[in-house]
């Protein structure tokens, strides 16, 4: 491998720029390329940003409540008696007949506010109707709101004596109403009570042809509450590969807050019964978690802390750090890094409170198949835990075993994702040449904007919102992105957004990506990959490229300074053989909800976000971002949906299917 190595660096750095935008000879990069030789030979000790650290956190904690062990009786004649933050089960018959409703009683001192959450383990999943459908809401006489609660099982809780037995038909105020939608509802009494509560549990009014009973969990807190739903997503897939996949959380600054991940599969025995019915029933994903433990078929989770994708800086070290040493980071959940001292040196140092993100590695998946994850997170607050569930995120994993999931690079700290693989491949030979061939790009790069008079306030304010470090780290994303492609499954070409071979590629307008299929060139046969050294390094076999976004390169455009010239493929020239680009945009390739928009509460992204949709809710990945659709999302101030709207969106979903 060694002469490989050499042979084919030379070529590496020289055909690169070239052909990151092959079918275009007005690209960006040879304008890059003629600054460049103005500027010198490329500096070979150039700093390089790094975004991983090590964690000493856990993967995943115990994170189920302890309950009392047996379903509890709680009827009509009988209420059973709640004591205070501890949690109980009980059985909730649902079918034909009149309903048996569950009652308990919860003693509290005056004054003292109450929190009431219940879950649904398990039991029949009843379809929703389809709320959006006006003609049915006319037939029906109902609203929509009446109509979506009509199959949800109903918590109802009474701070008055008169009301022992609280149900549809009581006088309460809706705050002292919930639905368990998505499995799960809570209602709190902020202003406490003068005395105990009661407490009812039904079952729904149209079960729809279903019965059976459902196990259903209940607490009752005056110490604070002890769980909710996320109202935004706090997880996030970065991407898989045959056996393995990466998800990220939310930023945090230190110290690290207690996070769990659960994977389960999306179909099977492990599965939920219902998606939509208890998506987000902490009781039910706990108990098939360890249900997966007991029978050994948890998938194997690591952890460990990033700072990709997190503050708009280059690294969360301070100038005056040691040297990163690959020895610290937590190589055991990925390919170790190939990190040279000179080149590690760390960068910016302006936060003193750094953000980062836990990162999961998920091991021992099935080739080819769908999971749903799951991201609580847990604080302990005078002995009790509060747990908060976010949204679930769905994913496949790959079929193919020539794509192979790397992270953790120092030369390319946003990559996080599959590339061509040969599984008789010397990894870290293979990683040290595309070092070098990112490296030598990037100090070529970096040597002629330091022309530019980046550090005068006054001469070298060329934007209001970029500064030359937002010109670097967009032209090191971009730089990945092109130089270590995003390995997939091959698709059937129908299947694809792209153009697989640039004939259909004439300079007239294109068509808007109106069936959201993903942008992806078959890599099939000698000299098909994007870079010639991939076949030569790799030689990894058929496999599918996942095109960068289109606003990889543009956001090169918005954060350089002028005099570099950079200029992107028109989209309906060239661009689309070498990008693809968001699924909310317009037939010109850029665009913000655009091509029909999200629909209804973001329906269509599945609730994830409703705008800059590199990637839905649902798993699809539409091209690679590299991180530029979360810096335009923070830039604009997109928002996401609460979480009341992603699961009335979810259960109409599935009641159109």
């Amino acid at each position: 491998m060694l002469w490989l190595r050499y042979a084919v660096l030379g070529a590496c750095a020289a055909l690169l720029c070239a052909a990151a935008s092959s079918s275009s000879r007005t690209s960006s990069s040879i304008s890059v390329t003629s600054a460049t030789t103005k500027a010198g030979p490329s500096r070979p000790n150039f700093s390089l940003p790094t975004m991983s650290t090590a964690s000493g956190v856990n993967a995943h904690t115990g994170i189920a409540p302890q309950y009392t062990g047996r379903p509890v009786p709680a009827t009509d004649a009988q209420p059973y008696v709640l004591n205070d933050s501890v949690t109980v089960r009980s059985y909730l018959q649902v079918g034909p007949g009149a309903p048996e409703p569950l009652f308990y009683t919860f003693n509290t001192s005056a004054g003292r506010p109450v929190w009431v959450s219940m879950s649904l383990c398990c039991g029949p999943g009843i379809p929703a109707y389809n709320t959006s459908n006006s003609t049915l809401l006319d037939e029906m006489d109902v609203s929509a709101k009446d109509l979506r609660e009509k199959t949800l099982v109903g918590l109802f809780v009474s701070d008055s004596a008169e009301e022992p037995r609280p149900g549809p038909d009581s006088k309460l105020h809706s705050d002292h109403i919930g639905y368990a939608q998505g499995g799960w509802t809570q209602v709190s009494l902020p202003k406490g009570v003068d005395h105990g509560v009661w407490i009812g549990i039904w079952p729904p009014n149209d079960p729809r042809g279903q019965q059976g009973r459902y196990e259903v969990q209940l607490t009752a807190s005056t110490l604070g509450s002890i769980e909710d739903v996320a109202a935004v997503p706090g997880l996030m897939f970065d991407d898989s590969d045959r056996n393995s996949a990466l998800l990220t959380s939310f930023n945090y600054t230190a110290p690290p807050p207690n996070m769990s991940l659960i994977v389960l599969p999306t179909e099977g025995r492990f599965s939920l019964t219902s998606i939509t019915y208890f998506n987000s029933s902490f009781c039910r994903i706990f108990d098939l978690w360890d249900d997966m433990g007991h029978a050994g078929m948890r998938p194997a989770l690591n952890s460990s802390e990033t700072s990709r994708g997190t503050l708009d800086v280059l690294t969360r070290h301070d100038r005056t750090a040691a040297p990163q040493n690959p020895g610290h980071i937590n190589d055991t959940a990925g390919v170790a890094p190939i990190v040279d001292n000179d080149l590690a040196q760390p960068m910016l140092a302006e936060e003193e409170k750094a953000q980062v993100r836990k990162q999961f590695l998920v091991n021992g998946l099935n080739p080819g198949q769908n999971y749903t994850a799951y991201l609580v997170s847990s604080t302990n607050h005078s002995g009790i835990v509060h747990r908060r569930l976010y949204p679930a995120v769905k994913f496949v994993t790959k079929r193919t075993e020539n794509c192979k999931l790397m992270y953790n690079l120092a030369f390319c700290p946003e990559l996080a994702y599959a590339v061509p693989y040969n599984p008789t491949l010397n990894m870290n030979e293979a990683l040290n040449v595309l070092e070098q061939v990112v490296s030598s790009n990037y100090g070529n790069f970096s040597a002629t904007l330091d022309t530019f008079p980046c550090a005068d306030e006054k001469l070298g304010r060329y934007s209001s919102v970029s500064t030359c470090e937002d010109c670097r780290r967009a032209y090191q994303n971009w730089l990945c992105a092109v130089a270590i492609p995003r390995c997939t499954d091959v698709v059937d070409p129908a299947e694809s957004a792209a153009s697989q071979n640039g004939t259909e590629l004439q300079g007239l307008p294109m068509p808007s990506n109106t069936r959201l299929r993903p942008y992806i060139v078959n890599r099939i046969g000698a000299n098909s990959s994007r870079q010639a050294y991939i076949e030569q390094l790799f030689g990894a076999g058929e496999y599918g490229e996942l095109l960068p976004c289109l606003l990889t390169c543009e956001m090169v455009t918005r954060s350089c300074p002028p005099v570099l010239r950079w200029a992107c493929p028109r989209w309906t020239v060239t661009a689309q053989r070498d990008y693809g680009t968001f699924a909310d945009a317009d037939a010109s390739g850029f665009g913000v909800n655009e091509n029909g928009g999200g629909g209804p509460d973001g329906l269509r992204w599945g609730g994830a976000w409703s705008r800059y949709v590199a990637q839905d809710a649902f798993g699809h990945v539409y091209c690679n971002p590299m991180d530029v659709d979360r810096l335009l999302r923070q830039a604009s101030g997109a928002r996401s949906l609460q979480p009341s709207m992603w699961l009335a969106a979810l259960a109409v979903l599935v009641a159109l299917a």
